[in-house]
């Protein structure tokens, strides 16, 4: 499948030709819904007027006034929409402009801003190609159900109020001039009507309120973006047979837990993600070959595009093919890398290395090293209560997106370490991701009890990168250490924003000591990236990358929780990576 749309490709200067376009055309739709605003409510034509008293009754040019003032609050409301390129909201606003054309003709014979308008009209039909960005079918139906019910609902309330107060109210009499002065009271100019009480005159000023509060309501349930599908199993299983042979991201093997949704191109890769508002927010690079990473974002870009969402890749590991789809890069980390063949214990580097696995030894600390449904089957209990400790002295729930969960210790590809003491309890356990295309493994799950063997954190990485080089990996990952950003320095606004992200995941705090203990490994660090379409849509994919990674339901518990503690906490008490 190619992406299109409109029926062409859509290479890097067409998406920056559309984004100036909707963004110029949303701007005149602004400028020019402000003016129609202040010209019907401040400005008024004398001579035009007098011509219009002639032709037709004052009621008509003060309800086109009405319409004008209206017509630019819609346009402001829509204004959102066409910068988006939504097509909903361009063949709205195509009936806006036509309408409020008419409106400014009405209202004092405004030639000048109906010219503009008719010109904003020719151009977005112009450019309309420009305008194909789909909405959520059920949010299109469910805002088209809501405007007619909230028409209706308006009417209702409207007539229900009137014969309720009718004994309050001097309208005119016969079921015409009745329905006339109905309509105008819903827009805002209930001149028919004359309130005889104060609880008649506050009933007539809510009128415009209640239909302008359901027809807002509407146009945005008509303006939502599409929600993506939800993979189903055999989806995630064929995500998982092409992870076996062309997985070279680090963390894409989470791609089968952490990603909501999968975009296919031509059958031969794909891009896992999750919708986190309008934020396409994908794990790792594109899986597939090398030679296809290109096509596959450009696809993914264009599918984006059609969806009206902001398209995003966390942790990727390579620049090239992105600075060539003009995607800004942000650095969120370094990744300590190990290769297994020169991995020793020898220098004065790794003396705290040698000392943990000598402490564990003497202590008959053993390890096991075996595949996750196995370590379940037999372990469970001690898994979970090592788990459930090492979470608790967090002070915080189970991080999951890019980062495993014991849930994913049920992949029979995931390895797990675990360190037992002499008498058999479980002292620490990790879990090894696998990366078939570089022959390399992933350090993910990393937990131990607060009372464990001195080291054995330590001792059982080294282990583990001993099993690792005794079955044929060479590449062995600890992770990415978050990127390191002191008070002091870091004042541009990528460097504000990571860091507000890092602290309201409750990593920021540990970022130095994680970085400190991965360099006990003498790893080589790589840097890795979040790729995002400019650095205006940087905030918004931040915000989307804590949503990822919290529980849904205690977002807001846990970013309280973390402020609170950043404040409260004392730094000597604060637990260190080593510790777990």
């Amino acid at each position: 499948m190619v992406g299109e749309l409109g029926g062409e490709s859509l290479t890097h200067d067409l998406r920056v030709e559309r984004r100036r376009v909707r963004l110029f055309f949303a701007g005149l739709l602004v400028v020019s819904a402000v003016l129609d605003i202040v010209g019907a409510l401040l400005i008024q034509h004398q001579t035009r007027s007098q011509v219009l008293e002639g032709l037709v009754p004052a009621s008509i040019t003060l309800g086109g006034r009405t319409g004008a003032v209206l017509s630019g609050l819609a346009l402001l409301l829509l204004a959102g929409g066409i910068a988006r390129g939504k097509q909903v909201a361009f063949r709205l606003t195509l009936v806006v402009l036509v309408l409020n054309i008419g409106f400014d003709l009405v209202k004092d014979l405004d030639f000048e801003a109906g010219t503009l308008l008719a010109w904003i009209l020719f151009g977005l039909w112009l450019f309309r190609s420009h305008f194909e960005a789909d909405s959520d079918p059920l949010r299109v139906r469910w805002g088209l159900a809501a405007l007619t019910g909230g028409l209706v609902l308006a009417v209702v309330y409207a007539i229900f109020g009137i014969e309720v107060l009718a004994n309050q109210l001097s309208p005119e009499a016969g079921p015409v001039q009745s329905l006339e002065s109905l309509a105008k009271a819903l827009v805002g100019n209930p001149t028919q009507y004359r309130a005889l009480t104060e609880r008649a005159n506050w009933f007539l000023g809510t009128l415009p309120v209640v239909s302008y509060a359901l027809v807002l309501f509407a146009l945005v349930q008509l303006l939502r973006p599409v929600l993506a599908p939800r993979a189903m199993a055999a989806e995630r299983e064929r995500v998982h047979r092409l992870l076996m042979t062309l997985g070279r991201n680090h963390i894409s093997h989470l791609a089968v837990f952490g990603a909501e949704s999968f975009h296919w191109f031509d059958d031969e890769g794909c891009v896992a993600f999750s919708l986190e508002g309008r934020t396409a927010l994908a794990l790792g690079d594109p899986i597939c070959a090398p030679e296809m990473v290109t096509r596959g974002l450009q696809d993914f870009v264009n599918y984006c595009e059609r969806q009206d969402w902001i398209p995003a890749f966390y942790q990727v590991d390579s620049e090239r093919e992105y600075r060539e789809q003009a995607f800004t890069l942000v650095v969120i980390g370094s990744e300590a890398l190990i290769q297994t063949q020169t991995f020793g214990l020898q220098g004065k580097e790794r003396h705290d290395l040698r000392y943990a696995v000598k402490r564990c030894e003497k202590q008959g600390v053993r390890f096991e090293f075996m595949p996750g449904p196995e370590a379940l089957a037999a372990h469970s209990q001690q898994l979970h209560a090592v788990s459930g400790t090492w979470l608790r002295s967090r002070r915080g729930p189970e991080l999951s997106y890019s980062l495993g969960t014991l849930s994913t210790l049920s992949d029979p590809d995931i390895t797990v370490g675990l360190a037992f003491s002499a008498a058999g309890r479980l002292e620490a356990f990790v879990s090894w991701l696998p990366v078939p295309a570089r022959k390399g493994w992933t350090l993910d799950l990393m937990r131990r009890r607060p009372d464990s063997a001195y080291g054995a954190i330590e001792a059982l990485i080294v282990r583990s990168i001993e099993e690792a080089r005794g079955r044929g990996i060479v590449e062995v990952s600890l992770g990415v250490a978050p990127r390191v950003i002191s008070a002091g320095e870091g004042s541009g606004t990528a460097d504000r924003a990571l860091r507000a992200m890092f602290w309201g995941l409750d990593r920021f705090e540990r970022s130095r000591s994680l970085h400190q203990f991965k360099a006990k490994f003498s790893p080589c660090w790589e840097d890795r990236y979040l790729a995002v379409p400019g650095a205006s849509t940087l905030p918004e994919v931040l915000i989307a990358l804590v949503r990822a990674h919290l529980p849904p339901l205690s977002a807001a518990a846990v970013w309280m929780r973390s402020a609170l503690g950043s404040v409260l906490r004392p730094s000597s008490t604060r637990p260190s990576p080593s510790a777990g």
